[in-house]
């Protein structure tokens, strides 16, 4: 007798959309196939199997592994959901008709798990020559079950060993690896606009008083009164080249003879990524989602499938991970043609209408696209930004403005020159295309979702003498999939009423025959 389960899901992935949310859930469903066959012999027929499972349980785990030569190792569960698919009486499976057939009987029963959509998606991360650690998912199944004619079939051997062996036997299938993906969904874009529709983050950036520096070439009360606003994507495709920046500048309070003092000769923008590993999760991002507890994470429970180093460590081999030790990873995303550093065309006294009425809210506006690099050397590669329990990843451009201030009078005035630096969070994702040319069957469905676009209004703009800078063509790789059931259905299971769609017009039907009385004899 030969029997074997194996995990067939109707995905080897399953992609949520917008950003983890532990008020929504997907779909991970699937068949297990038991297949069953008689074993052969020479000196008999083929016989019949009859086979009662008792149980048959299907599990989802998730798990996180960091291997570096700074942390060790240094692993975390993060989740674990199973479901019990036998909820009755057991179930009695038998080939009885085909025992001589070349291949087996198969039954399929089928499964659906409910996965929270908090989840931090499948990324790989730390040192390859170990091997490939990171967050990853996989399924497992396990089934228990009796042989259902064992006592008459029985040779009188098993017979003597019978009371010394448990009749009831466990198989489990292989493990099956499922991909968790996290994507936004796209704004529709019009091909031939030379605007974007994508939504915008606005970050208002002013003089901070601590730190006032008496070695400051400019007075601190007229360089504190510069106000800048920095217009950034609310997210980034990963497969953009550039993306657009909007910078504004104005003087709030300063006085007019000041405000003609003040330029502003260039400004040097840079963007980086910054990977932080951690042998333990941040207690704010622990408790912030129902991570498995204490007693649920290794070494008290080990992980089902751990990376093959962590023999190694176990045993003592390799170097204990410190405790809560968190070290960081940054480079530039700049291409390296790409200097940064963009001049001003005319004069640079920017602020000089500043006082005027007819311009009280008018900001001098700079627009430029920054290049991505995608091809970087060694281990280097740009990720979505994200989140995980051993693994954070964040991008942010740096912007440092040149300005100049005129301590004396005259054609050629001594100037007086300081830097105004800041740092502003931007945001990599996988895009979804909004209008897909197909549909895909046997995705897993998705929670659309989309924030407000803050529009800008600019006085006027300045040119940028900076070369090598091209609109990217948006590329659109992923096909739509079926909308989610909270995005079709309320809470209560009532249908969603599309309100943006009106009603039609009433109009009264036309009668499709005169009506006439009747006659009356």
């Amino acid at each position: 007798m030969t029997v074997s389960i194996q995990i067939r899901p109707h995905s080897d992935s399953l992609d949520m959309h917008g950003e983890p949310d532990k008020s929504t859930a997907y779909s991970l469903s699937g068949d297990i196939s038991i297949s069953l066959s008689s074993s052969s012999s020479f000196f008999e027929r083929r016989k019949t199997v009859k086979l009662l499972l008792q149980s048959l349980v299907i599990e989802l785990e998730g798990q996180c592994e960091l291997i570096t030569p700074e942390t060790g190792y240094s692993p975390y569960r993060i989740c674990c959901f199973s479901k019990e698919l036998v909820t009755s009486e057991p179930i009695e499976l038998c080939n009885e008709g085909h025992e001589d057939a070349n291949v087996p009987c198969v039954w399929s029963v089928a499964f659906n798990l409910v996965v929270p959509g908090w989840l931090p998606a499948t990324c790989e991360f730390g040192n390859c020559d170990y091997g490939v650690a990171g967050t990853r998912y996989a399924l497992y199944a396990t089934a228990r079950f009796l042989n259902g004619d064992e006592g008459s079939s029985r040779s009188w051997f098993s017979s003597c060993c019978a009371p010394f062996r448990s009749r009831s036997r466990v198989i489990s299938a292989l493990r099956c690896d499922v991909s968790v993906n996290r994507f936004i969904s796209s704004v529709s874009e019009d091909p031939l606009s030379s605007t974007s529709s994508r939504p915008t983050l606005d970050y208002t950036i002013c003089a901070d008083d601590q730190i006032k520096d008496s070695t400051m070439t400019i007075p601190f009360s007229v360089i504190s009164k510069v106000r800048a606003t920095v217009s950034v994507p609310d997210y980034t495709d990963m497969t953009d080249s550039s993306f657009p920046v909007c910078l504004r500048l104005r003087t709030n309070g300063l006085e007019e003879a000041e405000c003609k003092r003040l330029r502003v000769t260039d400004f040097a923008i840079d963007m980086e990524q910054v990977e932080l590993y951690r042998t333990a999760p941040a207690s704010t991002y622990e408790t912030k989602y129902p991570f498995p507890p204490a007693s649920e994470q290794p070494p008290r429970r080990p992980l089902r499938s751990p990376h093959p180093m962590q023999a190694i460590y176990e045993v003592g081999l390799g170097p204990a991970a410190p405790s809560n030790r968190v070290f960081s990873h940054s480079f530039s995303l700049l291409p390296q043609e790409a200097s940064g550093r963009y001049a001003l065309s005319g004069d640079g006294y920017i602020f000089s209408e500043d006082n005027n009425p007819e311009r009280s809210i008018s900001w001098y506006a700079i627009r430029t696209r920054i290049p991505v690099e995608h091809e970087l050397p060694g281990m280097r590669r740009l990720r979505p930004s994200g989140q995980s329990p051993l693994f954070n990843v964040v991008h942010r451009i740096r912007i440092r403005v040149t300005c100049t201030y005129d301590l004396t009078d005259g054609p050629e005035p001594k100037r007086a020159t300081e830097q105004l630096c800041f740092e502003i969070p931007i945001r990599f994702a996988r895009f979804r295309s909004a209008h897909p040319l197909a549909l895909t069957p046997t995705a897993l469905s998705w929670l659309s979702g989309h924030s407000p676009t803050c529009s800008l209004e600019s006085l006027s703009s300045v040119s940028l003498e900076s070369a090598g800078i091209t609109t990217p063509v948006t590329s659109s790789p992923y096909a739509q999939t079926l909308p989610a059931y909270s995005q079709l259905f309320d809470m209560n299971g009532d249908r969603k009423i599309d309100y943006s769609v009106p009603l039609p017009v009433y109009t009264p039907t036309s009668p499709s025959f005169p009506w006439s009385p009747p006659d009356i004899f």
